[in-house]
C-alpha cells in the first residue's frame, strides 16, 4: 500500500485534523520517538456491498480481487480492496478519482444487486508508524498484533479503546487506520496518550 500513502499529488480537500499538526512529545529517554503519526485526508474511499457476481466488474475497474480473502487487502497500484466482511470492503483509491469510479463501476453494475457508497468525508485515515507502533495499538485493542500474526497485507475491523477503525498493515512498523471522522480527534488523542513513554510527533 506504499503508493497510495506516500504518493505526492494532494489535491483540494478536508482534513479533519490540520488544526493539530505539529504536536509532538520528545522521547523520555531521547533519541527517536517512538511513534509518528500522519491524516491521509486525501484518499478516496468507496464502500462496495456486494458478492462474487461483481467481481469482474470491480476487476475491470481496479485491477482488484473482489472480494478480497477474508482480513486481507488486494492492491493493484494505487488502489487497495481492503475486506471488511463476506459481501462488504472498502475502495481506497487516488485523490479526485472516487466519485468518477463510483460513477463507473454503478453504470457497469446497473441492475444488479450490489451497493457503491462514496464514504471519503466520512473516513478519517491516519497514518501510524515507528519502532513502537505495535505495543502502542496493543494498549487499546484485543487483536494479536505480534509481527508473525498480524502480517503486512492483513487487515481487521476492531475497537481501539473507544473507537471504531479499521486496521490495516501496510508494512512491519506501519499502520493505517480508519476511523469515523467525528472520532478522529478522540483516535488522536488516545494515540498521544498511548505514545507518550516512548515520544509521538504528529506530522498534520
Amino acid at each position: 500500500m506504499a503508493d497510495i500513502m506516500t504518493g505526492d499529488a494532494m489535491l483540494p480537500g478536508r482534513s479533519a485534523l490540520a488544526w493539530r499538526a505539529g504536536e509532538s512529545a520528545a522521547a523520555p529517554g531521547g533519541g527517536s520517538v517512538g511513534l509518528r503519526l500522519q491524516e491521509l485526508a486525501h484518499i478516496g474511499k468507496i464502500n462496495i456491498r456486494g458478492n462474487k457476481t461483481i467481481t469482474k466488474v470491480i476487476w475491470n475497474h481496479t485491477g482488484c480481487e473482489f472480494p478480497p480473502a477474508n482480513n486481507t487487502v488486494s492492491s493493484a497500484g494505487v488502489r487497495h480492496i481492503v475486506w471488511l466482511g463476506p459481501d462488504e470492503a472498502l475502495l481506497l483509491c487516488e485523490a479526485g478519482m472516487e466519485r468518477e469510479l463510483r460513477r463507473k463501476i454503478s453504470d457497469d453494475l446497473a441492475g444488479q444487486h450490489f451497493a457503491a457508497t462514496n464514504v471519503t468525508d466520512a473516513l478519517c485515515a491516519l497514518k501510524a508508524e515507528g519502532p513502537d507502533v505495535r505495543a502502542v495499538l496493543a494498549k487499546g485493542c484485543a487483536l494479536d498484533l505480534h509481527p508473525k500474526k498480524f502480517i503486512p497485507g492483513q487487515c481487521a475491523q476492531t475497537m481501539l479503546a473507544h473507537a471504531s477503525v479499521t486496521m490495516i498493515a501496510t508494512d512491519e512498523n506501519c499502520f493505517l487506520l480508519l476511523c469515523r471522522t467525528s472520532f478522529a480527534a478522540y483516535t488522536l488523542d488516545w494515540l498521544q496518550d498511548a505514545a507518550i513513554e516512548f515520544g509521538f510527533v504528529f506530522q498534520g
